[in-house]
C-alpha cells in the first residue's frame, strides 16, 4: 500500500514541478512519466481522467503544501504583523536560494493559463485560495481583529502577496517580495 501512495506523490510532485516550470500546455502525460521515473500505468491507475485530473490534483498538493508552510509560519509569532511579514520574508529567502525554488510552489501561474480551458481547474484554484485566505483571516481574527475587517484584510493580504509571487517569477528576483513584506505594517498598523 505504502508504495502506491509513493508512486501517486511521485507523479504529483514531478508534476507540480513541470506544470511550474514549464506551465500547463507544454508539460505532457510522457514527460511525467519520464521525470517521475513510474510506470505509464502507474499516472493512469491514479488519474484514469488524464491531464485535466492530475492538474487538480496537483493543485491540491501545492495548495496544501503551502498551507501548511502559512500556518507554521504564522504560529511561530502570536503578533499577526510580524508573523505574515516573515512569512513573506521566508518566501522572499527561498525563492532567491535555487535549491529551494522548486519547493516555492505556486498555484498562480497554472491558474491563469487554465483558467479559461478547465472549470475545474479554475474551482480547484478557488477552493485553495479561499484555504490560504482563510489562514490569514483566522490569525488576524485571533489577535482581535473583528470579523468584518480580518475578511477584508485577509484578502487584500492574498492578493498582495499572490501579485509579489507573480512579479518575482517574471522578473527572476525577490524584490516584489521583500516590498511587499516590508508594507505589512502598514496595511495592519490600525489592527
Amino acid at each position: 500500500m505504502e508504495s502506491k501512495m509513493n508512486t501517486r506523490e511521485k507523479i504529483l510532485t514531478t508534476a507540480a514541478i513541470l506544470f511550474q516550470k514549464n506551465g500547463y500546455h507544454a508539460t505532457g502525460l510522457n514527460e511525467i512519466i519520464k521525470e517521475s521515473a513510474t510506470p505509464k500505468g502507474s499516472l493512469y491507475y491514479y488519474f484514469p481522467n488524464g491531464k485535466e485530473e492530475l492538474a487538480a490534483a496537483t493543485i491540491k498538493l501545492m495548495g496544501d503544501k503551502i498551507q501548511h508552510d502559512i500556518k507554521e509560519e504564522l504560529a511561530q509569532n502570536s503578533d499577526p504583523v510580524q508573523a505574515i511579514k516573515e512569512f513573506i520574508l521566508d518566501l522572499a529567502w527561498k525563492f532567491n536560494e535555487k535549491e529551494d525554488q522548486e519547493n516555492c510552489f505556486s498555484i498562480g501561474l497554472l491558474a491563469l493559463e487554465t483558467v479559461s480551458i478547465s472549470d475545474s481547474l479554475r474551482k480547484a484554484c478557488t477552493e485553495v485560495y479561499d484555504m490560504w485566505t482563510d489562514t490569514y483571516y483566522q490569525k488576524l481574527v485571533s489577535s482581535g481583529l473583528s470579523s468584518e475587517k480580518a475578511k477584508e484584510l485577509s484578502l487584500i493580504l492574498q492578493l498582495m502577496i499572490e501579485g509579489a509571487i507573480t512579479i518575482s517569477l517574471i522578473r527572476n528576483d525577490n524584490t516584489m517580495l521583500v516590498a511587499t513584506a516590508e508594507k505589512i505594517p502598514v496595511l495592519l498598523k490600525d489592527k
